[in-house]
C-alpha cells in the first residue's frame, strides 16, 4: 500500500514531539493540550489517513500502512528522532512505528493503548460503525461514546455535556466521514502487536487510567511486560479520555517521562 501525504501542523519550540490521535479523530483532538506542550516542545500534530484535511482513500486501511504515512512525513520533516505520544488507535500506530521505523522515534508514550482487540472492543466498534452509517446527528453520536471516554464525575451534568458536544460538532470544519472511520476501524480490529513488541528497543512509557473501561489497565500491563525498556504508569483517576478530563495529571506524567535523562 502506497503512503499518502498527511496534513500536519507544527507549533512551539524545543525538542520535537509528535502527537498521534485516536480512531476517527483528527489533529483537533489535541487542541486543548497542544498549546501547553508547545511551551517546551516543537509539537507536530497530524491528521491520520481518513481524517481532517488528509486524503480519504478507499479502505480498508492497515495499521502498518497508516504508520508508514507518518514515517514518510517524519522523514520529509527531517527533524531527527522525535518523541511521540500515541493515544488509543494512535497508540497502535506508534507501536507499528516502534516496530518498523524505530530509528525515527526517540521516546514513546503509549496512552490508553492496547496490543490487540478483545471481543468487547469488537462489539463497541460494530455499534459505532452502525451508528455512523445511520446518519445520526453528530452531537448525539458523540454523546453515545462519552461513557467509554469519561468518568462519572464528568457525565452527570447532562445539559453542559450535551452543549459541549453540540458546539464541538458545529466547530469541526473537517468532520470524519463514514468511509474514513470505517477504513481505520478495519485495520484496528485485526492489528496484533504482541509477537513483535519484544523487538522494540526504544524507551517507552505505557500510561493508562485506572478507570479506563474501553482499554482496561490490564492491556497496558500486557504491553509493558512485552516491551523490554517499558515503564508502566497507571494514574488513579481517568477513563479512556483522561487526556481531556484530567489533562494536568496526564501531561505531568508525559512530560516527566520525556524529560527524564536517557
Amino acid at each position: 500500500m502506497s503512503t499518502v501525504e498527511l496534513h500536519h501542523d507544527i507549533q512551539g519550540e524545543g525538542p520535537p514531539l509528535l502527537l498521534i490521535a485516536g480512531l476517527g479523530l483528527s489533529s483537533g483532538a489535541w487542541a486543548t493540550v497542544a498549546p501547553a506542550l508547545a511551551q517546551s516542545y516543537t509539537v507536530i500534530t497530524v491528521d491520520n489517513r481518513g481524517t481532517g484535511r488528509s486524503p480519504v482513500p478507499e479502505g480498508p486501511y492497515t495499521i502498518d500502512g497508516m504508520a508508514d504515512d507518518i514515517a514518510a512525513l517524519l522523514r520529509s520533516l527531517d527533524l531527527g528522532p522525535v518523541s511521540a505520544v500515541g493515544w488509543s488507535l494512535g497508540g497502535s500506530l506508534l507501536q507499528s512505528l516502534l516496530i518498523n521505523h524505530g530509528e525515527l522515534i526517540d521516546k514513546a508514550v503509549l496512552l490508553n493503548a492496547f496490543p490487540s482487540y478483545t471481543k468487547v472492543q469488537d462489539a463497541w466498534l460494530d455499534a459505532g460503525l452502525i451508528l455512523r452509517q445511520s446518519g445520526l446527528e453528530p452531537a448525539a453520536l458523540a454523546v453515545q461514546g462519552l461513557a467509554w471516554a469519561l468518568t462519572p464525575r464528568a457525565l452527570t451534568n447532562h445539559e453542559a455535556l450535551y452543549e459541549t458536544q453540540r458546539m464541538a460538532a458545529e466547530m469541526d470544519p473537517h468532520p470524519t466521514s463514514y468511509e474514513g472511520y470505517a477504513g481505520q476501524a478495519a485495520g484496528l480490529r485485526v492489528y496484533d502487536s504482541r509477537e513483535q513488541l519484544p523487538t522494540v528497543t526504544n524507551k517507552v512509557l505505557v500510561l493508562a487510567g485506572a478507570e479506563d473501561t474501553l482499554t482496561p489497565p490490564w492491556q497496558s500491563v500486557e504491553m509493558a511486560e512485552l516491551i523490554p525498556n517499558a515503564h508502566l504508569q497507571i494514574l488513579p483517576r481517568g477513563n479512556h479520555g483522561m487526556i481531556l478530563e484530567y489533562p494536568d495529571d496526564t501531561l505531568a506524567a508525559i512530560t516527566a517521562f520525556l524529560s527524564r535523562p536517557a
